[in-house]
């Protein structure tokens, strides 16, 4: 505005020549233009705002008794969790760009930028792993679940409404996903409830002529690669082109005429069909198996368990997989978690030829080591374990590890393996002489911090049994047979965490200390 006035000299009699008064108005054209963009500007400013202001408030509308509570809750779930990542990663650098960009008080602009640089420095910001990290927890959460998609879109998880929603660019965007995993079908009914919630939306996060083009060009690609290999479940057995029968049409034969099978003889198909019927709450055992199932009481031949025996509930006899019942108590599950927390860090898994340890996407959660000497309850914890499994359990002496803890967060999983290191591997060239000392993980005994309330079961997909976690409880079993040989029916995962969080704290038992405790049978 200074520079526009003053390119026009000051004059006390501009009212009297209407040539005066014309340039005057074509000035105040020019002034009014200025105002009006500042005014555009900064009603698009304010509208980016807004739209995250209210984006947020469907947080804000999680009712809750307590703080504590109310985190609880909207940190529990996924849809929430996901657009938590999409408004502090995406969202955020179109607000702090428009922040910024407000050059017209550069004063205020700096000071703007110096409390949002120390806010960034002193919070922990997503990143862009984080933001597409959650978008890939949801997708995985509807197949493996399967979720009808415009009740997920909707904020119903599972039978539990929540007020998180997805927008029409949410969906198109978990369609991209799955898309670049090449599972076509799924990715075009991801893109049909982008194109469905567009039109109820009025085209307000994108159009449904921009949707429809990722339609076309998905269909296209189903078309044109037959059946692709898919990360995703039931994505590479559809009989029919999409172009001639839709996938949800296809989807739903697949369901109801879908069979399974156990054991040890099952292909890698059948482990993950089955891993994820399991962690649905599918029965995959019949009846007279079940049956034979029982709870009870014992004092596993200890004095320290007279008083009050363990409370013993059998999953499956063929591995035999037990849940020890309310054997930590609550008081020591904050003491566990307190310790671990600042210890946490991103899960590996054993690298390629047992090599070394790596980040990879079919274990996500975070993990801490808790050493032996960091606090007396873990000692405590170790012996008690050893009284209840009859196996000796000092890490000190290496006939165990360390307590291990884990956290997992927005649809943290971990996909089926065995939990023996070196019984499938046939170089033993790389790794250290203690672990060969120690031998295999001859048990698992694995501690449930809380109770999940959707999804976080334990499934052995080759036993079709789960574990549902259960707060204080433990669940146990052998994955070495009592010759040595591994029991490859010991294969489980850990189900993806639909809503809540999950807690675990598992103590691998070694081999070599077992010699006398198990011993091998006579034949």
């Amino acid at each position: 505005l200074l520079v526009i006035l003053g390119t026009r000299p000051v004059s006390g009699d501009m009212f009297s020549a209407s040539a005066d008064l014309a340039n005057t108005f074509r000035l105040e054209q020019k002034v009014v233009n200025v105002l009006g963009e500042l005014v555009a500007q900064t009603e698009a400013k304010l509208s980016i705002i807004r739209h995250y202001l209210e984006d947020y408030q469907s947080v804000v509308e999680e009712k809750a008794s307590s703080e504590e509570e109310f985190i609880e809750r909207v940190a529990g779930n996924p849809i929430h969790a996901y657009r938590l990542m999409k408004r502090l990663y995406f969202d955020w650098q179109t607000v702090e760009k428009e922040i910024k960009a407000d050059n017209w008080r550069s004063i205020f602009a700096f000071i703007i930028t110096l409390i949002l640089e120390r806010v960034r420095m002193g919070a922990k910001f997503p990143k862009e792993e984080d933001f597409f990290g959650a978008a890939q927890a949801l997708v995985r959460l509807q197949d493996t679940y399967e979720l009808n998609m415009t009740q997920l879109a909707r904020g119903n998880l599972w039978g539990r409404q929540t007020r998180a929603e997805l927008t029409a660019q949410d969906c198109l965007f978990m369609g991209k996903h799955a898309f670049n995993a090449r599972a076509y079908a799924r990715a075009v009914e991801w893109f049909e409830e982008s194109y469905i919630l567009a039109g109820l939306e009025n085209n307000k996060t994108i159009r449904q002529d921009q949707v429809m083009e990722f339609i076309q060009h998905a269909i296209n690609m189903q078309t044109k690669q037959g059946k692709p290999m898919a990360v995703l479940s039931h994505t590479n057995s559809f009989e029919l082109p999409l172009r001639e029968r839709p996938a949800v049409v296809q989807r739903s034969e697949i369901i109801r005429s879908r069979k399974y099978n156990v054991g040890k003889h099952i292909s890698d198909q059948d482990d993950a069909s089955n891993f994820n019927a399991l962690c649905r709450g599918e029965r995959l055992l019949n009846d007279k198996l079940l049956a034979e199932l029982k709870c009870w009481y014992d004092t596993r031949h200890q004095f320290y368990f007279l008083l009050m025996p363990i409370k013993i509930e059998q999953h499956s006899f063929e591995p035999a997989i037990y849940t020890f019942h309310d054997v930590l108590s609550d008081e020591e599950i904050e003491t566990i978690k307190e310790l671990a927390k600042p210890l946490l860090a991103r899960s590996m898994v054993q690298g390629k030829l047992g090599v070394g340890h790596e980040v990879s996407n079919v274990r996500t959660s975070k993990t801490a080591w808790l050493p032996e000497g960091l606090h007396p309850l873990l000692n405590r914890l170790s012996r008690r374990i050893g009284l209840i499994t009859g196996l000796k359990t000092d890490p000190i002496r290496d006939e165990a590890e360390l307590l291990q803890v884990a956290n997992y967060g927005i649809g943290g999983h971990y996909s089926p393996h065995h939990d023996y290191l070196m019984k499938d591997k046939a170089d033993f060239e790389y790794m250290h002489h203690r672990e060969l000392q120690a031998g295999d993980r001859i048990a698992t005994f694995m501690f449930y911090l809380n109770d999940v309330e959707r999804g976080g079961s334990t499934a052995f997909p080759r036993a079709g049994v789960a574990v549902k976690p259960v707060k204080g409880g433990a669940a146990f079993w052998f994955n070495l047979k009592r010759s040595g040989k591994p029991d490859p029916l010991t294969l489980h995962g850990a189900c993806p965490v639909l809503l809540g969080h999950k807690w675990v704290s598992n103590k691998w038992i070694r081999e070599t200390a077992q010699t006398f405790n198990r011993r091998c049978l006579l034949d």
